[in-house]
């Protein structure tokens, strides 16, 4: 009988989760040295023992946890933590599907393919994750260590190697299907790969398509409300509501509101726990998306020292989300600094500025005002994205003198995302719509707006009248490099050869955004939208040197040694980063590790070349008022003093971000250290121990939040960077926070990984278990404050980082049955003291058959076993970290592969 894949694989696994071996490169000819290459080296030696952590997950592994997709399976490894891009975030607005190593920033960790660098498909040049069929992938490899002086730019925190199969002969089709047990969040996805080998050739094709669906805020209990009361929380409804909320209009103080269309004069008090909206009823909790990918991956043997490769691959990415109605606040408009002329044309004696005109056509009062409304008549915002990947690889490979390999290859990649908004109403068209003129012989053409009654007050013809173009951003990135290398032998020394690789790589990129002209900065014209600047950056040429050393002192000790210069033709600043690792082994059945090395990342081409943008932040923060509560100001607090708690409830849920590219950035710099053993008591059991440490300086970084806190504490330098409502003296609505190399960070922690694998007459039975430690979490916002630890805390630009992140399997199988048990523990996070999300244990559970005589594996599984919620967190306003956490609840799903030979 033929059993499951994953189990003839155990004892690899075992070599592999102790960070031993790594394959990925093999001789065919049974009568050649087999060859091996790990990740984080350029050297392929007949065995290789990493001086880094390294930890690698099959696709059969993955396969029997119910993962289909690569963003999945890395959010399950728990040294990725804090904000992972999903397609599980709420509102809609995810676009692709990133990695976060050690809780840094996406742009710190490297995304390979094969071990070649990958076009990015958003301004900060990110990998798409789901760019790449899970049909073609072998293993997935990441190492857990900075790797600058092997591949160069962004491998800070790590590297991704997504490794694709070699030699494949037959045909393969797969399938997947789930629905969550609330009968939404769909996920349907077929796939197939193919190859033939001949004496001198072989090709592989592997293809999916994939239609997911995602599924609404209202229907999950935690996010059914934005006011969170039940929940424990605050009410976070919007105070832009269907009813109109009115200020001005000879009402008097405060605000009101017009309950009945019938009876436009007769206004009472506007009571924002009556009437604040509630947008969740409108939002997406997780998007729909659509993926179709083709791989393929063509050699030929021209002669018997040299063969011709390529790869070729294609991606077609959709996503969609819903987010809220749009809406406008003539008062809110006309002090914000995106539309300084704005809803400015009836000043009052007082000073006010009305955006209503006296003899607008549907006000009741003759009086001129301001109005706060949202147009609920337009349903949900629709944004949409396309991303289109397009790659081409071509590469001749051989040997020269029968020990040196040498590799010359040539990629062109390009990415494109678009990104369109839903149906937006146009400001210029709210202002005429809301002006003494409008309908009359001044501006015949106008279609007056009735902003006077409740929901469905607002007609069609309104609506079209203040309509613009639905908002569209462009993204377009281009990448191509050159790379020439070489390897083998130095000389032979007593414990064995010396081994070396070199090489020189010539890299360029692009990146070109456009922005139609409603969303620009100095055209801005969408109301409840964020402005942008149109980018096109000039081609960064890169050209990086490298050399690596692989160097047998004894037979029990092993170092190696690499260095890489870089030199950015736009960065004033030419870059040098060494390497050095040892493995030392004074037992059979332990071995001790460690690496030194210093490593950098770029500047992204937005991080410079950005003009001035705008961006809508819904993660309010004022220490004078920390809970956005009404009539509310800590006094205790002197750069609070002086506000008027009548005005320091911020009910429209969002302020501004102000920020942009710095042409004078310099690349960030890092310090990386591991320490390791790896211990194998046993024959069928190891365990590994690693010690990760990351020092991180001339950080690139903005933090809204701390340009808050220096404006509160009454930092001169800070004077300027924060606006106020109602001149100075109100809610906070807009922050200038820009990016600049300030900060700096120190982390450190310990990677634990113990893999036994048991056979006996009951079966084979497999138990695996990952955890991290995140010892510290030291951030430095800028260079002249103190460091401050989110170790075990909720951070708005980090997320979450639990102080402890576990990860526990158990697999058995008996002849061709199979079942795994899975669970994942988060610890307790903090956002403050009365805010605190618990430590959570999640169970999954999968069986599954293989039919010999029909050469079909099937399995059905369950996620979240027990239909367990997340736990509450009020910091965000999403009631969790959703980069952590999914509301889907429980869900189903099965799969299945059917293998012609």
């Amino acid at each position: 009988m033929k059993k499951p894949e994953i189990f003839k694989l155990s004892s690899l696994s075992l070599a592999i989760l102790a960070g031993m071996t790594t394959p990925t490169i093999a001789a065919e000819d049974s009568q050649k040295i087999e060859k091996i290459m790990v990740t984080g080296s350029r050297i392929a030696r007949a065995e290789v023992e990493s001086t880094s952590p390294i930890t690698v997950v099959s696709k059969e592994d993955l396969t029997n946890l119910g993962i289909s997709d690569v963003s999945s399976a890395l959010r399950r490894l728990p040294a990725l933590t804090g904000r992972t891009e999903n397609n599980q975030s709420s509102a809609g607005s995810n676009n692709i599907q990133t990695a976060t190593l050690r809780g840094i920033e996406a742009t710190n960790t490297l995304v390979l393919l094969n071990g070649r660098r990958l076009v990015g498909s958003d301004e900060d040049g990110l990998v798409d994750l789901s760019s790449i069929p899970f049909e073609a992938i072998q293993q997935i490899e990441v190492l857990k260590d900075g790797a600058s002086a092997i591949y160069g730019s962004d491998a800070i925190a790590g590297v991704v190697n997504i490794i694709t199969s070699r030699g494949y002969e037959g045909f393969k089709i797969t399938g997947h299907y789930g629905r969550s047990s609330r009968g939404d969040a769909d996920e349907r996805k077929v796939g197939f790969v193919t190859g033939i080998s001949t004496d001198k050739a072989s090709i592989l094709i592997a293809a999916s398509t994939s239609n997911n669906n995602g599924w609404e805020e209202k229907d999950r209990y935690m996010t059914k409300d934005a006011d969170q009361s039940y929940l424990g929380g605050g009410n976070g409804r919007s105070g832009t509501a269907p009813n109109p909320k009115l200020t001005g209009f000879g009402l008097g103080d405060g605000t009101w509101t017009v309950p009945d269309a019938a009876n436009p004069s007769q206004a009472i008090a506007w009571d924002y726990t009556k009437e604040g909206y509630n947008y969740r009823e409108a939002q997406s909790g997780a998007n729909d998306n659509k993926t179709t990918s083709v791989y393929a991956f063509v050699d030929y043997q021209l002669s018997d020292n040299v063969t011709f490769f390529s790869e070729l691959s294609f991606h077609d990415g959709f996503v969609q989300g819903n987010q809220a109605p749009p809406g406008t606040d003539t008062g809110w408009y006309s002090t914000n600094v995106d539309t300084p002329n704005a809803f400015k044309r009836y000043p009052d004696a007082d000073g006010n500025h009305f955006g209503v005109g006296a003899q607008q056509k549907y006000n009741p009062f003759g009086i001129a005002g301001n109005v706060a409304k949202r147009f609920s008549e337009y349903g949900s915002r629709i944004y949409k994205s396309n991303n289109t990947i397009q790659r081409y690889t071509f590469g001749l490979q051989g040997m020269v003198a029968e020990d040196y390999d040498w590799e010359l290859v040539y990629s062109s990649q390009s990415a494109k995302l678009v990104q369109e908004g839903g149906p937006q109403p146009s400001l210029i068209q709210i202002e005429r719509a809301l002006s003494n003129e409008c309908e009359t012989a001044a501006d015949p053409d106008c279609v007056a707006l009735n902003v006077f009654g409740p929901e469905g007050s607002v007609t069609p013809q309104m609506l079209d009248f203040i309509n613009t173009t639905a908002p569209s951003r462009t993204n377009k990135n281009d990448l191509s490099f050159i790379q020439a290398s070489i390897a083998g032998p130095v000389m032979q020394l007593p414990a064995g050869e010396m081994m070396f690789s070199a090489g020189a790589e010539y890299r360029e990129d692009q990146l070109s955004l456009t922005v139609d002209q409603a969303q620009r900065t100095a055209t801005f014209d969408v109301s409840w939208g964020g402005s942008v600047t149109p980018v096109v950056s000039p081609v960064r040429e890169i050209t990086e040197y490298y050399m690596e050393l692989a160097i047998p002192v004894f037979e029990d000790l092993n170092l190696e040694a690499a260095v890489r210069y870089s030199d950015y033709s736009d960065i004033d600043q030419t870059t040098t980063n060494p390497k050095f690792g040892i493995i030392y082994q004074p037992i059979e059945s332990l071995k001790l590790r460690g690496s030194y090395s210093t490593g950098f990342r770029a500047p992204t081409m937005a991080e410079m070349y950005q003009g001035r943008t705008s961006s809508i932040n819904t993660n309010i923060y004022d220490p004078c008022n920390p809970n956005n509560d009404s009539n509310y100001v800590n006094t205790s607090i002197a750069g609070c003093a002086n506000l008027n708690p009548a005005f320091s409830k911020n009910e429209i849920q969002s302020n501004d971000i102000i920020g942009g590219g710095n042409l004078a950035l310099k690349p960030e710099e890092s310090d990386n250290m591991t320490l390791g053993l790896v211990l194998a008591p046993l024959d069928d059991l190891s365990i590994t121990l690693d010690y990760f440490e990351i020092e991180q300086s001339n950080v690139v970084f903005s933090s809204s939040r701390y340009v808050v806190d220096q404006f509160v504490s009454g930092n001169p330098e800070f004077a300027n960077a924060v606006i106020r409502s109602n001149n100075g003296t109100g809610y906070i609505q807009t922050i200038y926070s820009s990016s600049n190399n300030i900060a700096s960070r120190n982390l450190s922690g310990f990677d634990l990984n113990m893999n036994y694998l048991l056979e006996n007459n009951l079966g084979t039975w497999r138990f695996n278990l990952d955890a991290t430690y995140m010892n510290e979490f030291q951030v430095q916002d800028t260079s002249d404050t103190a460091f401050r630890d989110v170790v075990g805390m909720y951070d708005s630009a980090f997320g979450s980082i639990p102080e402890y992140k576990v990860n526990t399997q158990v697999d058995w199988s008996i002849d061709n049955y199979r079942i795994t048990w899975d669970a994942t523990y988060n610890s307790k996070i903090e956002a403050a003291s009365d805010d605190i999300m618990d430590s959570t244990l999640f169970h999954n559970l999968q069986a599954g058959y293989y039919v010999d005589n029909l050469d079909v594996d099937i399995h059905f599984g369950v996620h979240n076993l027990f239909d367990k919620n997340p736990p509450f967190l009020k910091a965000n306003g999403t009631s969790t970290d959703d980069n952590l956490y999914s509301f889907r609840g429980r869900f189903y799903y099965m799969g299945f592969s059917k293998t012609f030979n």
